[in-house]
């Protein structure tokens, strides 16, 4: 049989320190599977629809800081993986499309399911080839990598014409083309104290540019260094300990009042590792243009970020990391003011503080979700689908550094699952628990079969409240008691689970939702815990908003 382009594909994936992938097989990249077949250094995953494939690889390259690798056939595959190019283009996550092609010959022809992904693609693609001559295989990956990664780090995709992926070829080691990583300079650094040295009431605002162990190690160190409130964007909560008196909150799609009135009140705003995007920002709001701008410092690794939307007093173009790790070798500590401090503590427990003497009788995602917060492990990885059950989760459970979060940050429904089992097969035996909607576990929760078949320790905690309840509660705000389109026929979840294989349990009450929980929490592989709740039940009872 010989080398194949196939063969080299996978080499060059694994040069890349790429272990696993995410697939639905098609018969325009066969050989890509053969190649894979006799492989121990490379996992293929086999999906049961190319979105939830997708979603799972941008969960990976989130727990790994590695690009996303999602294998798709042409036409309809490509198409139900393009939610992943979207995701991971709005969330900046580096992904690997490799698209099965016709072959050659009939490229251009309009051949059965043809696609050109550049053009299908465009505007949220970083780059996308093709390799249509084995000689430029090595070079084609290599690029799709670095493309990958680079500046802003996103999607690429690479189409596979079926005839050239069987073409033999001489071996070639595999190119690694790498790329740059930009860094803080001394006069940055120096700049960066200056300011600080000035402020009465700074914030740091950290995205997830860099998610890595290391990073929020060093991350921690630099609060400490400078004793400076750091606010987290969306789904970024596990970036830095809850339970720090300097963490002020995570931003998300609906800023409360306190949040909205601590930035307002800030006279020097840091963002590392964040695009600075409408909910990082508060809607555009912060930092503020007009009268007076807000001092700004914003460090992101790719220039034609920054300035885009805010003036900006010093610019830095610098990785997350590089920038912390530049600061500590020049550490200059600095102090914050008590009553800045307690301005952010007073934030952070009206945005965040969850007071269980408040939660009513009829809220059963809030009792359950207490019961899980108290029982689940102290380094649990979280995946949130998108809906409002999430304000539960994000207000209830104070995450630190040790845990892992995976969220839809830009909205997607059917992440939840998908996510989930990325983390599972990623850290096995670790425990996993993933919160979604009705709505979004039947988009994609039909990867609950795989992980039965890999015997993950996964707990899916699905709120059944019979409705697309994030858009109810939007109609409800501009229509009153004109609900339309949002209802939802469920089935039984907990049945749905015991049929696949799965643990399931139902909690239909308040009264029973801890020992239902004690029971789903102690079972052995994966299992469901159907939560049955109001549409109408708002988290935002139970917090002291002003």
């Amino acid at each position: 049989m010989g080398y194949r382009v196939a063969d080299a594909i996978v080499d060059s994936m694994v040069a890349h320190g790429v272990d696993r992938g995410f697939s639905v097989p098609g018969e325009s990249f066969l050989a890509l599977l053969d190649a894979l077949h006799e492989r121990r250094d490379f996992d293929l995953v086999t999906c049961r629809h190319e979105g939830s494939a997708a979603l799972a690889a941008i969960a990976d390259a989130k727990l790994t800081g590695r690009p996303g690798i999602v294998m798709a056939s042409r036409g309809p595959g490509a198409f139900n993986a393009a939610i992943g190019v979207h995701v991971a283009s709005e969330e900046a996550i580096p992904l690997i499309l490799l698209i099965g092609q016709v072959d050659t010959p009939n490229l251009g022809k309009g051949a059965v399911q043809e696609i050109d992904s550049s053009r299908a693609f465009l505007g949220s693609l970083k780059w996308s080839g093709r390799i249509d001559r084995a000689d430029t295989t090595g070079e084609i990956m290599g690029r799709a990598f670095a493309a990958a990664v680079s500046g802003t780090p996103g999607p690429v995709a690479v189409e596979l014409p079926e005839d050239v992926l069987a073409r033999v070829m001489a071996q070639q080691p595999a190119r690694v083309h790498g790329h740059a990583v930009p860094g803080a300079s001394l006069d940055e650094i120096g700049r960066v104290h200056e300011l600080l040295a000035n402020a009465h009431r700074p914030i740091l605002i950290v995205g997830g540019e860099c998610r890595s162990p290391e990073f929020r190690r060093d991350l921690q160190e630099l609060v400490d260094l400078w004793d400076v409130p750091v606010a987290l964007t969306n789904k970024n909560q596990d970036q830095f300990s809850n339970l720090d008196p300097h963490w002020i909150g995570q931003l998300s799609f609906f800023a409360s009042p306190a949040h909205t009135a601590l930035f307002s009140e800030a006279d020097l705003l840091i963002a590392i590792g964040s695009r600075m995007g409408d909910v990082s920002s508060l809607g555009f709001a912060f930092p503020r243009q007009e009268p007076t701008p807000q001092r700004f410092v914003h460090v992101y690794p790719d220039p034609g970020i920054i300035g885009r939307h805010f003036q900006t007093e010093l610019p830095i173009v610098s990785t997350a990391h590089e920038f912390v790790r530049a600061v500590l070798r020049h550490a200059k500590p600095a102090a914050t003011s008590a009553a800045w401090m307690q301005r952010v503590a007073e934030a952070a427990n009206r945005s965040h503080g969850w007071q269980p003497e408040n939660t009513l009788a009829d809220d059963v995602m809030g009792h359950a979700v207490m019961a899980l917060n108290r029982l689940a492990k102290r380094d649990a990885i979280l995946t949130t689908d998108s809906g409002n059950f999430a304000s539960w989760v994000h207000r209830i459970f104070r995450m630190t550094p040790e845990n892992r979060l995976l969220g839809s940050a830009c909205g997607a429904m059917g992440t939840g699952v998908p996510a989930a089992v990325a983390a599972g097969l990623r850290f096995p035996g670790r425990e996993v628990l993933a919160f979604v909607g009705d709505g979004g576990f039947l988009m994609n929760g039909n990867e609950l079969i795989t992980a039965v078949d890999r015997r993950l320790q996964l707990r899916v905690v699905i709120s059944n409240n019979g409705s697309y309840g994030t858009i109810r509660t939007h109609q409800q705000r501009h229509f009153p008691s004109r609900v339309s389109g949002t209802d939802l026929v469920n089935p039984k979840f907990s049945a749905l689970a015991e049929a696949f294989g799965a643990h399931g349990f139902r909690i239909e009450n308040a009264k029973e939702a801890a020992d239902v929980v004690k029971q789903a929490m102690a079972v052995d592989g994966p299992a469901v815990i159907e939560i049955c709740c109001d549409p109408d039940i708002s988290v935002d009872r139970s917090l002291k908003w002003d």
